[in-house]
């Protein structure tokens, strides 16, 4: 047994004892008293007093409390074991882990594809030298002094000549809407003039005496200052070679002369107009529309929708079973985009009122509700198909 204890002793001081042998050590000393102890030193040499000092050692460290440094030590290796077994682990994280891939930048979300709005006031001015002015750019007042009349531009989003009439010489202005784009002009004489979209209205600065005339391509609608001296005339020219002439004194009415449609038509709501082309010619009255086939040259008159014909000037496209390409040049023209087909859309006709105001977006879902057609749109082009 005593031999036995030695070479436990000799173990634990030289760091080479188990754990099970270290267990058997402090079970052997705990189950014996001082006088044990005692007894081992009255019975050894000098190389056991050594020993048992060490074994007093054992006896200390068994019988105090456990050093606060030991606890700290045993934490350490705690720690330090957990640290060593983190650190491994996560070597080996680093070692056998797929190399780490860089994530691809993230592209941006995709935007959403802008809303096609409404056109708007929108037009461009040329002046008599040339000069032009872009006119929603334009601050309100004096825009410009031609002759003797002045140019301003009013709080209402107007183009209003005022002054006298030209005493020698004439000045000629042009205004034109871009698609996208209408404007309200109040002529020298107080004639006033809403020009549609995608058009131009060409005309002088102050009228001379005994006539008072214009040249109009697009759409207008005139309310034309009443003046029995000075009869009012919009001319369009219709062909290269050919005008059509409306004459008037005083009155209301609308012409639509856009070049790409088959036909002018000038829709009358109060007074009196002369329509004359090459050697046709109709006279109306309120209510009236007069229809000049270009390619024949005909004039044909009917009971007109007086309020459908000037719907664009309140804010309105009324379409009166209108074939599906009539709409999509209005669309066109007045929210600036492409129009392309896809399949046979022909002999489609819409009827219905719709507001100008509205995106595009909104105006082309409420004519797909009709089920007759279907719209793609990509930018500013729109699909149309079956």
């Amino acid at each position: 047994m005593k031999d036995n204890i030695y070479q436990l002793i000799d173990k634990y001081l030289d760091g080479t004892i188990s754990p099970a042998e270290e267990a058997r050590l402090m079970a052997w000393y705990q189950e014996h008293s001082e006088a044990d102890v005692e007894w081992f030193s009255e019975h050894i040499d000098e190389e056991e007093r050594v020993r048992l000092r060490m074994l007093g050692q054992i006896q200390q460290h068994i019988s105090t409390p456990a050093p606060v440094t030991v606890v700290h030590k045993q934490r350490w290796h705690y720690w330090a074991a957990a640290a060593a077994v983190l650190l491994v682990a996560g070597l080996a994280t680093w070692l056998y882990m797929p190399p780490l891939q860089h994530s691809p930048k993230q592209a941006p979300l995709a935007q959403a594809p802008k809303a096609i709005t409404p056109g708007g006031n929108k037009a461009v001015l040329i002046l008599g030298n040339g000069e032009k002015i872009v006119l929603e750019d334009a601050g309100n007042g004096l825009l410009s002094q031609e002759g003797s009349v002045a140019v301003n531009k009013t709080d209402s989003g107007s183009l209003q000549y005022n002054g006298t009439r030209q005493a020698a010489g004439t000045v000629y202005n042009t205004l034109n809407t871009p698609y996208g784009g209408q404007y309200r002009i109040i002529l020298q004489d107080g004639t006033k003039v809403w020009l549609n979209a995608g058009s131009s209205l060409h005309y002088p600065t102050s009228f001379p005496e005994g006539e008072r005339s214009v040249t109009l391509s697009g759409e207008a609608y005139f309310e034309v200052a009443p003046d029995a001296s000075r009869p009012f005339t919009v001319a369009v020219a219709t062909t290269a070679e050919k005008t059509m002439n409306v004459r008037v004194l005083g009155t209301h009415f609308n012409i639509n002369a856009y070049p790409e449609e088959k036909q002018n038509l000038v829709t009358l709501l109060e007074g009196s107009v002369k329509v004359a082309y090459d050697q046709a010619n109709a006279l109306l009255v309120p209510g009236k529309v007069a229809m000049l086939n270009k390619a024949s040259g005909s004039i044909q008159t009917k009971n007109a929708d007086t309020e459908a014909a000037i719907a664009w000037k309140n804010g309105y496209f009324v379409f009166d079973n209108e074939n599906i390409a009539g709409v999509m040049r209005q669309i066109s023209r007045w929210y600036d985009v492409d129009v392309r087909y896809e399949g046979n859309v022909s002999g489609k006709a819409i009827a219905g009122s719709l507001s100008r105001t509205k995106d595009v977006t909104a105006v082309l879902s409420m004519l797909e509700l009709t089920g007759t057609v279907h719209f793609k749109i990509e930018g500013r082009r729109i699909t149309v198909m079956p």
